[in-house]
């Protein structure tokens, strides 16, 4: 199900503070609309990946645009591990506090739903209820539209067609 691998983040919802308020976020390729304090509404929009090497180390890159200007990028090492179908995601150090996450397929996607806040000796450290990452496998997106080509010209008896750069 998930295990090593280079994964598209495509949603993440995540605890933020905005204008001073504590609130529960999604950000999506597809944009998610908010209100600022003045009533003033924000287009959000993000791109991740999610890789997951071996020996529970690991790679989160987010960018993320407001109102589609340039991204802001977070790019950090991490530390995950697997238990049957919890997934916990912690710092790079891997000796930090960590998110469990229950694992659940739906369809070709992999949505990791917030458990709770553990810390560096599993203590409780609180509710993660609400966060969630939808996670799809895959290589880079540039790739991805390659391989898709590449897969359908395979199967097609037609004429091979060439772009160029």
């Amino acid at each position: 199900m998930l295990g090593v691998g280079h994964y598209q983040v495509e949603s993440i919802r995540s605890r933020a503070t905005l204008d001073g308020v504590e609130r529960v976020i999604e950000i999506s390729e597809s944009g998610t609309r908010l209100l600022d304090a003045s009533g003033a509404e924000h287009v959000l929009t993000e791109r991740g990946a999610l890789t997951l090497g071996a020996g529970g180390s690991c790679r989160l890159a987010l960018a993320v645009s407001v109102d589609g200007e340039e991204p802001g990028i977070s790019d950090r090492t991490c530390s995950w591990e697997l238990k049957e179908d919890v997934f916990l995601l912690g710092d790079g150090r891997g000796d930090g506090p960590r998110t469990a996450y229950r694992v659940r397929k739906i369809g070709d996607h992999l949505v990791l739903d917030g458990l709770r806040d553990l810390g560096p000796g599993d203590e409780d450290l609180g509710d993660a209820t609400g966060e969630r990452i939808v996670l799809l496998r895959g290589t880079m997106r540039g790739s991805q539209s390659v391989d898709r080509v590449t897969e359908q010209s395979r199967h097609s008896d037609g004429p091979n067609v060439t772009q160029e750069l």
